[in-house]
């Protein structure tokens, strides 16, 4: 099976600006641990419904390696995401002073797999 993709939607507090969110979270990815296999991106929307608005992308080289780390969606499940989490845990904190919801902790998100491409 293809590339895992998570999409979580980012919707900003009243009173933050995109720019603003844009440089917190430019510093903010940098001190996310590293998980072999993953990468996180922020996109933002520049053309259709969602001008303006903001997601979480979260690239997932193989079900293998997102299993490894969140085999039933939280990253409780392993030692491996509870290890991940205990450092990540306080940073993505600082993300509700920008956001509503925590991307896939307490927010609704989808996995996609590549079958095709």
């Amino acid at each position: 099976m293809g590339t895992i993709y998570g999409l979580h939607s980012l919707e900003l507090r009243p009173g933050v600006s995109g720019e603003e969110f844009e440089r917190f979270l430019a510093g903010s990815l940098e001190q996310l641990p590293p998980l072999p296999g993953w990468r996180v991106a922020l996109l933002k929307g520049e053309r259709g419904d969602q001008v303006g608005q903001y997601l979480a992308l979260v690239e997932v080289e193989s079900l293998e390696a997102r299993d490894r780390v969140s085999p039933n969606g939280g990253f409780d499940d392993t030692a491996e995401g509870r290890g991940w989490l205990a450092v990540a845990g306080p940073i993505l904190q600082q993300w509700l002073e920008y956001v509503v919801h925590l991307p896939g902790l307490d927010a609704p998100y989808t996995d996609y797999h590549e079958v095709v491409g």
